[in-house]
């Protein structure tokens, strides 16, 4: 099919959506729905991606994710996985990938700086170079058509390196300006909006016929409202799927919920959602080639009182370590049991799971990454079995972290679980915790 045809239907599909499934979910913006599908279909979508709020910012790490899975479409080829980083601040397998293949340099000396946020002049050069990587078909300015940024207010702002890689993002419409009269050049770039622009480079320059149908949501009607769990999740069969992963995301676009399954239906046990809080189902299918596509968000409302939760009290339980710093560390969490969960939160003033984790390992003199899934690779591995006071406690599937607290002894830890509860004790030996369990990192 033509993709300026496809495109057209699509954009129907789009409108036609509006009344079936949720475009406007808290994290999905409503003109970016083709593009989000079309990207789907093509397998250019990563889960770091699309677990996140797509209407914020995405990072330098993340749109090397999604530039990478752009090559693998453009080359048709098995890429090579280094087995060693060429930074020393990341371990990512597509950030190492993207390096080796030309997309993607560092910003000093050994480092790569992987939470920052992908300017717009970076991701032209970025999705440029990925074409060129790809031996896309195209024409690398050359200057003299200058007069294409020249067009914008704001044309002078751009960065003399980046010039020729956003002329040519321009010249063909694999980026716009952000209204008529200025490019932003220097401004940050939305998960949506990076999805879009890997989107428009797949049309430009892939090949015709690699298309994957996205599974789509029956059950639960959008914007339904469960009035108690458990509640079940169904969804239409995704061609050659070997697997599905399901997303159920807060208002603040993360995911609080991720199940894997090789069936099209599963059962919430509803344990970790808030009472009176909306949320957001995403379906994703895994191909046997590790190629993903997600379905388009389905919102609901949850109504079911809140559980009892540990709170901060005289009866808190005291736990104890054999190791002082294991002490210590456990002593400075309990001091913030009661805290809200705050989506981002580093401080007492409310914290997410790990800028919770970073802030106590701070106070203590220890230094650790921002996020869960790079706080995996602080310190070193633990076993289990051999799990101490003070230890680091990693869920999530696939080998991602999503989620992370400090273990206390006696099998429980101490976290900022999600939004609409705070900091509190929980097992980890049985439950959601127990199946969700992905490894542990002493950091002391």
């Amino acid at each position: 099919m033509n993709r300026k045809i496809k495109r057209i239907i699509l954009s129907v599909l789009a409108l036609t959506a509006l009344t079936a499934t949720s475009v406007f979910a808290a994290d999905l913006s409503g003109w970016a729905i083709s593009e989000y599908q079309s990207a789907n279909e093509a397998g250019l979508v990563s889960y770091s991606v699309v677990s996140n709020d797509m209407t914020d910012n995405i990072t330098r790490q993340e749109f090397c994710e999604l530039a990478v899975n752009l090559y693998k479409k453009l080359s048709n080829e098995t890429l090579i996985e280094p087995s060693v980083s060429p930074f020393v601040d990341t371990n990512n397998m597509a950030v190492a990938q993207a390096y080796y293949y030309g997309i993607v340099s560092g910003t000093d000396e050994g480092t790569f700086t992987p939470d920052r946020l992908v300017t717009r002049e970076e991701m032209a050069k970025m999705l440029v170079s990925t074409l060129t990587a790809g031996e896309a078909d195209f024409a690398l300015s050359d200057g003299s058509d200058s007069y294409v940024i020249d067009s914008f207010a704001d044309g002078e702002e751009v960065s003399p390196w980046a010039k020729e890689y956003v002329i040519t993002a321009l010249n063909y419409s694999i980026m716009n300006g952000v209204d008529e009269y200025s490019f932003k050049p220097e401004s940050a770039t939305t998960r949506e909006q990076a999805i879009a622009s890997v989107n428009r480079s797949y049309e430009a320059f892939g090949e015709e016929g690699y298309s994957m149908n996205l599974p789509q949501i029956t059950l639960p009607n959008d914007n339904a409202v469960i009035e108690q769990g458990p509640f079940k999740i169904e969804w239409t069969e995704t061609y050659g799927a070997v697997s599905y992963r399901v997303l159920i995301k807060d208002t603040y676009g993360r995911a609080v919920i991720w199940e894997d399954d090789t069936e099209t239906s599963t059962t919430i046990d509803a344990s970790w959602l808030a009472a009176d809080t909306d949320y957001s189902i995403i379906i994703g299918a895994t191909m046997a080639d590790g190629s993903e596509c997600y379905s388009v968000p389905v919102d609901f409302t949850y109504k079911a009182v809140k559980s009892a939760q540990t709170e901060k009290t005289e009866e808190a339980p005291k736990f104890v370590a054999s190791n002082p710093k294991g002490q210590a560390l456990i002593d400075e969490a309990a001091k913030y049991l009661g805290t809200p969960y705050v989506w981002g939160g580093t401080t007492p003033n409310g914290f997410d799971c790990s800028g919770f984790m970073q802030y106590v390992c701070s106070k203590n003199g220890i230094s650790i990454n921002r996020v869960a899934d790079d706080q995996m690779k602080n310190g070193t591995p633990v076993r289990k079995d051999q799990l101490e006071p003070g230890d680091l406690v990693f869920f999530g599937s696939g080998g991602y972290a999503s989620h992370v607290g400090m273990y206390v002894g006696d099998g429980m830890m101490i976290h900022s679980p999600s939004t609409g509860k705070s900091i509190m004790y929980s097992d980890i030996t049985s439950g959601y915790y127990s199946s969700r369990y992905i490894g542990a990192r002493r950091v002391y």
